[in-house]
Protein backbone atom coordinates (compact mmCIF):
# COMPACT_ATOMS: atom_id res chain seq x y z
CA UNK A 1 0.00 0.00 0.00
CA UNK A 2 2.88 2.21 1.05
CA UNK A 3 3.97 2.21 -2.35
CA UNK A 4 1.14 2.41 -4.04
CA UNK A 5 0.35 5.19 -2.48
CA UNK A 6 3.59 7.20 -3.23
CA UNK A 7 3.81 5.93 -6.81
CA UNK A 8 0.26 5.47 -8.75
CA UNK A 9 -2.07 7.77 -6.47
CA UNK A 10 -1.35 10.71 -8.11
CA UNK A 11 -1.73 9.67 -11.92
CA UNK A 12 -4.63 8.52 -10.74
CA UNK A 13 -6.29 11.46 -9.30
CA UNK A 14 -5.02 13.72 -12.53
CA UNK A 15 -6.85 10.98 -14.94
CA UNK A 16 -9.90 11.36 -12.60
CA UNK A 17 -9.86 7.77 -11.56
CA UNK A 18 -10.36 7.81 -8.03
CA UNK A 19 -10.65 10.29 -4.90
CA UNK A 20 -8.57 9.92 -1.75
CA UNK A 21 -9.64 11.15 1.32
CA UNK A 22 -6.54 10.91 4.35
CA UNK A 23 -5.71 10.77 8.17
CA UNK A 24 -3.45 12.86 9.66
CA UNK A 25 -1.95 13.14 12.99
CA UNK A 26 -1.26 15.90 15.27
CA UNK A 27 1.88 16.70 13.75
CA UNK A 28 0.20 15.97 9.94
CA UNK A 29 1.89 12.66 9.30
CA UNK A 30 0.27 10.41 7.12
CA UNK A 31 -1.60 8.04 9.68
CA UNK A 32 -4.62 5.97 7.11
CA UNK A 33 -6.05 6.91 3.96
CA UNK A 34 -8.89 5.41 1.92
CA UNK A 35 -9.67 5.80 -1.72
CA UNK A 36 -13.40 5.54 -4.07
CA UNK A 37 -14.10 5.20 -7.53
CA UNK A 38 -17.05 4.69 -9.77
CA UNK A 39 -16.94 0.92 -10.60
CA UNK A 40 -19.72 -1.27 -12.38
CA UNK A 41 -20.02 -5.21 -12.39
CA UNK A 42 -21.60 -7.16 -15.27
CA UNK A 43 -24.47 -9.52 -13.72
CA UNK A 44 -23.25 -12.78 -14.85
CA UNK A 45 -20.52 -12.03 -12.16
CA UNK A 46 -22.71 -10.34 -9.33
CA UNK A 47 -25.52 -12.49 -9.25
CA UNK A 48 -25.90 -11.33 -5.50
CA UNK A 49 -26.59 -7.86 -7.17
CA UNK A 50 -28.33 -8.59 -10.28
CA UNK A 51 -32.00 -8.35 -10.92
CA UNK A 52 -33.66 -11.11 -12.86
CA UNK A 53 -32.57 -10.66 -16.41
CA UNK A 54 -30.33 -7.84 -15.68
CA UNK A 55 -28.35 -7.21 -18.41
CA UNK A 56 -26.42 -4.28 -17.88
CA UNK A 57 -23.77 -3.00 -16.02
CA UNK A 58 -24.65 -2.84 -12.49
CA UNK A 59 -23.11 1.00 -10.61
CA UNK A 60 -21.07 0.26 -7.61
CA UNK A 61 -19.10 2.40 -6.01
CA UNK A 62 -14.83 0.51 -5.69
CA UNK A 63 -13.34 1.32 -2.41
CA UNK A 64 -9.65 1.07 -4.13
CA UNK A 65 -7.78 1.53 -1.11
CA UNK A 66 -8.00 1.69 3.06
CA UNK A 67 -4.75 1.52 5.24
CA UNK A 68 -3.14 2.76 8.25
CA UNK A 69 -0.20 3.07 9.33
CA UNK A 70 1.27 0.15 11.56
CA UNK A 71 2.00 2.18 14.16
CA UNK A 72 -1.83 2.69 14.44
CA UNK A 73 -3.38 -0.22 13.81
CA UNK A 74 -5.31 -1.99 16.14
CA UNK A 75 -6.72 1.29 17.61
CA UNK A 76 -10.02 2.04 16.02
CA UNK A 77 -8.41 4.25 12.63
CA UNK A 78 -9.56 1.27 9.70
CA UNK A 79 -12.64 1.44 11.23
CA UNK A 80 -13.40 4.90 11.43
CA UNK A 81 -12.05 5.71 7.80
CA UNK A 82 -14.30 2.76 6.51
CA UNK A 83 -17.01 3.90 7.95
CA UNK A 84 -16.68 7.47 6.71
CA UNK A 85 -16.26 5.66 3.45
CA UNK A 86 -19.22 3.98 3.89
CA UNK A 87 -21.09 7.17 4.31
CA UNK A 88 -19.15 9.01 1.70
CA UNK A 89 -20.52 5.94 -0.87
CA UNK A 90 -23.94 6.44 0.95
CA UNK A 91 -24.32 9.57 -0.06
CA UNK A 92 -23.16 9.37 -3.43
CA UNK A 93 -25.38 6.77 -4.15
CA UNK A 94 -28.09 8.90 -3.43
CA UNK A 95 -27.15 11.45 -6.09
CA UNK A 96 -26.00 9.18 -8.60
CA UNK A 97 -27.29 5.52 -8.19
CA UNK A 98 -25.12 2.62 -7.04
CA UNK A 99 -25.93 -1.12 -6.04
CA UNK A 100 -23.00 -1.08 -3.39
CA UNK A 101 -19.72 -0.49 -2.30
CA UNK A 102 -16.74 -3.08 -3.38
CA UNK A 103 -13.62 -4.10 -2.66
CA UNK A 104 -11.09 -6.86 -3.35
CA UNK A 105 -8.91 -8.26 -0.48
CA UNK A 106 -5.48 -7.93 -1.02
CA UNK A 107 -3.87 -11.20 -0.61
CA UNK A 108 -0.40 -11.02 1.34
CA UNK A 109 0.47 -12.06 4.68
CA UNK A 110 -2.51 -10.37 6.46
CA UNK A 111 -5.12 -11.01 4.21
CA UNK A 112 -7.56 -13.34 6.70
CA UNK A 113 -6.66 -10.87 9.07
CA UNK A 114 -8.13 -7.97 6.49
CA UNK A 115 -10.85 -10.66 5.18
CA UNK A 116 -11.93 -10.83 8.80
CA UNK A 117 -12.40 -7.02 9.30
CA UNK A 118 -14.33 -6.42 6.55
CA UNK A 119 -16.62 -9.91 6.59
CA UNK A 120 -17.31 -8.57 10.34
CA UNK A 121 -18.57 -5.49 9.08
CA UNK A 122 -21.16 -6.85 7.16
CA UNK A 123 -19.31 -7.38 3.38
CA UNK A 124 -19.72 -10.74 1.53
CA UNK A 125 -17.69 -12.48 -0.93
CA UNK A 126 -19.59 -11.32 -4.47
CA UNK A 127 -17.97 -14.00 -6.92
CA UNK A 128 -16.86 -17.05 -5.15
CA UNK A 129 -16.27 -19.43 -8.24
CA UNK A 130 -14.51 -16.61 -10.24
CA UNK A 131 -13.32 -14.19 -7.65
CA UNK A 132 -12.68 -15.09 -4.01
CA UNK A 133 -11.56 -12.03 -3.14
CA UNK A 134 -13.63 -9.70 -4.45
CA UNK A 135 -16.23 -8.85 -1.83
CA UNK A 136 -19.32 -6.42 -1.39
CA UNK A 137 -21.74 -4.50 0.59
CA UNK A 138 -25.32 -3.99 -0.85
CA UNK A 139 -26.12 -0.16 -0.63
CA UNK A 140 -29.14 -1.03 2.15
CA UNK A 141 -26.44 -2.96 4.28
CA UNK A 142 -23.91 0.13 4.03
CA UNK A 143 -27.36 2.09 5.05
CA UNK A 144 -27.98 -0.23 8.09
CA UNK A 145 -24.37 0.02 8.72
CA UNK A 146 -24.44 3.92 9.07
CA UNK A 147 -27.24 4.02 11.13
CA UNK A 148 -25.82 1.82 13.98
CA UNK A 149 -22.79 3.62 13.80
CA UNK A 150 -24.90 6.96 14.68
CA UNK A 151 -25.98 5.39 17.31
CA UNK A 152 -24.93 6.62 20.94
CA UNK A 153 -23.30 3.97 23.10
CA UNK A 154 -25.19 2.75 25.63
CA UNK A 155 -23.52 3.14 29.52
Amino acid sequence: MDRWFKESISDQIKRNRLRVWCAVSDDDDLIGFYGLSAHSVVPQSASALAARRERHPIPAIYLAALATHIAHQGQGLGGALLADALTRSYSVSNDIGAASVILDVLEDEAHAKRRFFYERIGFMTLDPDHHPNRMYMPMKAVEAQITMLAQPLSS
